[in-house]
């Protein structure tokens, strides 16, 4: 581990990484490309990238965009100018023009470079960095094109009675019910919601369309944790037209576990998994067809996850949200949640 003594660095799960950036991971297995690089200083490993080219990305873009991501390295400049350029010179013979990332490896994954919010632990599936890597892609030349925020919201945090009484007023007059996925039917369930995270978040910046292939290769690890009554789909007259996933906070438990190594780590995180549950949720996905934004089903959503999450959690996190969504940023702030993180994406011709 490159930061032993950084407190809020969540170790990853063993054979997580390698399980990404294999060649049965869905990116490499739908044509793209994943080259890691980890630097030395004698024979003390001192920091890692991985070089990536996403054909699915390049592909709905029309453009020659290549990614970098697993970046990390000591508090040493040459070091992160060494795998940058190494990550440069990969991607320009791959026929790519422009680097951008962190992308652990695409938009659907761990993404950005935290830059504000040092003072917590990451939630599932969100990066964490030491504080001086901002300064470093700076002097490297790497410029910010995008914010990604976090925010938190406590579970006793008592919800204002005018949003009461519009989620009230849209479950009655929309005529739209929500149910709890079904994972006896999980390959169904899949289907559906691949169909409307492509149709309800194509217009994020970076989006690009999901495959079955990897919503069944998340769900290989996610369905090991999901709890039914905090995955909701929203249907008008069995049609679905939204969904929202609300993810029990297993970071606590690799957090606990990150004094041991190797295998004992894997046994004290599955022991922790069956015999406690984590005090924080990350609510990680929510969409609705754009037809029935207006009409209120996103607020109905966080309500909804709002009054389930709390019964377990005693508080979550909502992330992340693109900075030019100020709609839903508005909601959140309506219904008490306050911005406590910052991602950056970044990026630099090459």
């Amino acid at each position: 581990m490159l930061h032993p003594n950084l407190q809020h660095l969540v170790p990853p799960f063993p054979g997580s990484i390698s399980k990404l950036i294999g060649t049965q991971s869905p990116l490499v297995r739908a044509g793209g490309k994943i080259l890691p690089l980890i630097a030395f200083q004698g024979q003390r490993p001192v920091g890692r990238i991985a070089a990536i080219l996403n054909r699915a990305h390049n592909e709905y873009y029309q453009d020659r965009t290549g990614f970098f991501g697993f970046f990390d390295f000591v508090q040493d400049e040459k070091v992160a100018e060494a795998l940058l350029k190494e990550a440069e010179a990969q991607l320009l013979s791959w026929g790519c023009g422009i680097l951008r990332g962190p992308y652990s490896p695409s938009v659907n994954d761990e993404c950005g470079l935290l830059v504000e919010g040092f003072d917590s632990a990451p939630m599932i599936l969100m990066p964490f960095n030491p504080d001086y890597y901002q300064a470093i892609y700076s002097r490297l030349g790497l410029n910010k094109v995008r914010d990604l925020y976090a925010y938190y919201l406590t579970s006793d945090l008592v919800v204002p009675e005018k949003i009461k009484k519009v989620v009230e007023r849209v479950k009655k007059r929309s005529g739209v019910s929500f149910r709890n996925i079904d994972l006896k039917n999980l390959d169904a369930e899949l289907r559906v919601i691949q169909e409307l995270y492509n149709g309800t978040l194509k217009r994020n910046w970076g989006f690009v369309p999901i495959s079955f292939e990897e919503l069944k290769f998340a769900s290989e690890d996610l369905k090991q944790i999901i709890k039914p009554d905090l995955v909701m789909i929203a249907e008008k007259e069995g049609v679905p037209v939204g969904f929202s996933m609300l993810l029990p906070n297993m970071n606590e438990f690799m957090l606990k576990s990150k004094k041991h190594s190797g295998l004992l780590r894997v046994l004290n995180f599955v022991w922790q998994l069956k015999t406690r549950t984590p005090s924080e949720a990350r609510l990680a996905v929510l969409g609705v067809k754009p037809e029935f934004e207006n009409a209120g089903i996103p607020a109905v959503f966080y309500w909804e996850s709002i009054q389930r999450g709390r019964k377990s959690f005693k508080g979550g996190e909502l992330s992340w949200i693109e900075e030019s969504n100020i709609p839903m940023m508005r909601s959140l702030e309506l219904m008490g949640a306050k911005k406590y993180k910052t991602y950056s994406i970044f990026e630099k011709p090459i």
